[in-house]
């Protein structure tokens, strides 16, 4: 599975994030279509690769258009929405995430592009990404937690929403940063894939070598 391409659906979310709280508020509209682009823009290279759309990039794409459009539509949400907008956002992928356990692993969609398709519907190969995507849901649960506190904790001045620094730079990227990497390394340790045991298990003893 590509652990890049798991990264890359992330890039909504640290785009919404610079421009949101970076730049203050009153450009969350414009935060949060650019996030939709991005995610549109992996959308429209996965089709052309042939590949099936992404639950992050669709997710992403959905979810800050909505930012986006309130804000238009509802000046008076802007400073909410620079506040609280990136965990709304990452709230929904986390719900969506665990909503689709029992039907479509989100990491299975990943993990079908290296292995072959006689393995997509065996026992092991859904149980390994549900338990590999029940993991990404804690994770990003996590994140949306921390970046809800985050939001409760920030100093709100008169004109301009100003976080205070050490408490962004934790709560919005350093904790998240660590549990992203967790997932990573989780994914890692448990994503050797059927095909690659069945290969193992099929090498007899008796195949080895011998000496003369």
């Amino acid at each position: 599975m590509s652990k890049l391409k798991v990264f890359a659906g992330f890039i909504p979310w640290i785009v919404f994030s610079l421009f949101a709280t970076r730049t203050g508020t009153g450009t969350v509209a414009t935060a949060g279509f650019l996030a939709c682009v991005v995610a549109v823009l992996f959308i429209i290279r996965d089709a052309r690769r042939g590949e099936s759309p992404k639950v992050l990039e669709v997710t992403a794409a959905i979810a800050f258009a909505a930012i986006a459009i309130a804000s238009l539509v509802d000046p008076r949400a802007d400073a909410f929405l620079a506040t609280y907008g990136r965990s709304l956002a990452t709230w929904t992928l986390a719900i969506v995430i665990f909503a689709m356990l029992p039907f479509m692993p989100f990491t299975e969609q990943y993990a079908r592009e290296s292995v072959p398709r006689e393995y997509w519907h065996t026992a092991r190969f859904r149980s390994i990404n549900r338990r590999i995507s029940a993991a990404w849901g804690v994770a990003i649960a996590v994140m949306a937690a921390s970046h809800l506190l985050a939001a409760l904790f920030i100093s709100v001045g008169t004109d301009v929403g100003v976080p205070s620094r050490p408490i962004d730079l934790f709560f919005n990227w350093i904790l998240p940063i660590a549990v992203i990497w967790w997932a990573v390394s989780y994914t890692i340790r448990n994503s050797k894939g059927p095909h690659e045991a069945a290969q193992t298990h099929a090498t007899p003893r008796s195949d080895r070598p011998r000496t003369a």
